[in-house]
């Protein structure tokens, strides 16, 4: 593992076709890379305990890949075929340009989403051993849509997603609801001279334009009560009145897309679902970056000692939700 985080240390990537914004984010990671690559690597080491085929016969999926880090990963362990998948084009391009630089990388860069991927390992008779996302889960419109397609590519597929949308750590909470709230009700900075209208009046104003006879009273109730759908799952419980009552009075989503914003789900929500798919969940903590020094460090080792026992979910800084088949031989 050294020797890929001394690689993707030494790239100057301002030299590399790839965006502003992939860019900027790889050189925020590069001086905790050591920390994300041992989360990837905990994660892959887990699995691959459970994939009773040699190295080079197990076929991975890096879903929701990004900057393509955790696929680099998997082939310098050895996997056999590691497939990349993105539905964000510059994240495709990215990982694209890293694999140029460096001479190697993925098998095959896929972008699009779990159908893509299902609709490709069907075409190419793939079958997947291994799917992990890191980071990925929490802005998916439907998980149900999702967790369909990746179940049918293999009946023994194993899975990791991490999540740092932690429902135990109530810090992390806290400050999850604050930016749902932004980006529900819309922001301005004077000093930027930016601002973002807000989910909410997005909802309101789309509703408008397909009901102008609405009043203003009812408009308010549907813009309220179709938050966390996307614009054509709006129309239809409008048509239908069949307002989408969230029990969670903070979860959102951007309406053109579909993205929520970092949702926090319950435990029993992920259960029920990978259940009805004759699989079952195991939640893990994540751990913090012992690679700092000073006093962070020692803070770092001291919460770390409860976390890697199973004790203290609730100062888990984020969860390995692995997801196995029901009956494992």
């Amino acid at each position: 593992m050294k020797s890929l985080i001394d690689h993707l240390r030494s790239i100057d990537y301002k030299t590399l076709p790839i965006s502003d914004y992939n860019r900027s984010y790889i050189e925020r990671m590069l001086p905790v890379l050591d920390y994300y690559l041992e989360i990837y690597k905990q994660g892959l080491d887990h699995l691959l305990q459970r994939c009773h085929k040699p190295m080079e016969h197990i076929t991975f999926v890096d879903y929701g890949g990004g900057h393509g880090f955790l696929s680099l990963l998997a082939k310098e362990c050895g996997i056999g075929h590691v497939v990349y998948l993105d539905f964000n084009p510059d994240s495709v391009a990215t990982i694209q340009a890293l694999s140029d630089h460096l001479g190697w990388g993925p098998d095959k860069v896929l972008r699009g989403d779990a159908k893509v991927l299902r609709e490709w390992c069907e075409n190419e008779r793939v079958v997947p051993d291994i799917v992990m996302g890191m980071d990925v889960i929490e802005p998916i419109y439907c998980l149900d849509d999702c967790f369909s397609d990746l179940m049918a590519l293999n009946p023994h597929l194993e899975l990791l997603f991490t999540t740092a949308s932690t429902p135990y750590n109530r810090r992390i909470v806290n400050k999850l609801h604050k930016v749902m709230v932004r980006d529900e009700k819309g922001w301005a900075n004077r000093r930027k001279g930016t601002s973002f209208e807000g989910f909410y009046r997005q909802r309101k104003d789309f509703i408008r334009r397909y009901y102008p006879d609405l009043s203003e009273e009812r408009l308010d109730y549907w813009a309220a009560n179709t938050r966390g759908l996307n614009y054509d799952d709006i129309l239809r419980a409008v048509e239908t009145e069949s307002p989408n009552l969230l029990l969670d009075p903070f979860n959102t989503c951007d309406p053109a897309t579909g993205s929520w914003t970092e949702r926090i789900l319950p435990m029993a929500d992920y259960e029920q679902l990978v259940d009805s798919y004759g699989y079952r969940l195991e939640v893990e903590n994540g751990f913090y970056n012992e690679h700092r020094t000073g006093l962070k460090a020692m803070m770092s080792r001291h919460y770390n000692k409860s976390l890697r026992k199973g004790r203290r979910r609730n100062k888990a800084p984020f969860l390995f939700l692995y997801i196995y088949p029901s009956t494992h031989n």
